[in-house]
């Protein structure tokens, strides 16, 4: 079974190819962290494109994921995970354990904005920053024989699932689609195609998808 996983950040896994469908560019940025008691790292891209992670050692640091914790502990830091990981996940994380800390959110460009909207609409003291985006290939030709001979897809971005629907997708491709969230899951559909959410960083994971 030919099975490819979309992502920039791959951890390793049997049986699953890594093919992202952009690329991870550096964006420079200042140090906003003075006085942040809370920092939270979206993506392992953030903690890999942060110039000031040895600014960080007596901060707590919340990680968004599995993935994004591991870059963090190759960076020699120590890192909180919520219960779910995502956005809501750190949302309600936050509201048991919140005490008016100042916090700083490190993410890519046009990632996702919900956990400061959240913080700033119950009045904490919240600022985001941006330090790297994702660009799209100039050509998809040679990536795009890879995908169209997939029996499945993992997506773990919308941007990926954008780019592999507007740029590569065939309609005599059978292919089966699966995300790491409902957002992406929505994302496929909105171009009228079904998915399968994943537990991403379930031990089975190959074995799910094999079954589904």
């Amino acid at each position: 079974m030919n099975i490819i996983d979309t992502s920039t950040n791959f951890l390793p896994k049997p049986g699953i190819c890594n093919i992202p469908l952009f690329a991870i560019h550096k964006i420079e940025h200042a140090d906003l962290s003075g006085g942040k008691e809370i920092v939270i790292f979206q993506s392992p891209s953030a903690v890999k494109n942060y110039s000031f992670l040895e600014k960080l050692i007596d901060k707590k640091i919340i990680a968004m994921g599995p993935g994004t914790q591991k870059a963090l502990q190759e960076k020699g830091l120590e890192s909180t995970l919520p219960k779910k990981y995502n956005s809501a996940g750190i949302i309600e994380y936050l509201e048991s354990n919140f005490d008016g800390s100042s916090i700083l959110i490190i993410k890519g460009e046009n990632g996702v904005n919900d956990i400061k909207e959240h913080i700033a609409n119950y009045g904490g003291d919240v600022e985001s920053i941006s330090v790297y985006r994702r660009n799209v290939f100039e050509d998809y030709t040679q990536i795009g024989n890879d995908y169209l001979n997939a029996d499945a897809i993992i997506f773990t971005s919308t941007m990926a699932a954008k780019i592999y629907f507007e740029k590569i997708y065939q309609n005599r491709v059978n292919t089966r689609f699966y995300s790491i969230s409902n957002r992406i899951k929505g994302i496929i559909e909105e171009y009228g195609f079904e998915a399968i959410t994943l537990d991403y960083f379930s031990d089975n994971l190959l074995e799910k998808i094999k079954t589904t």
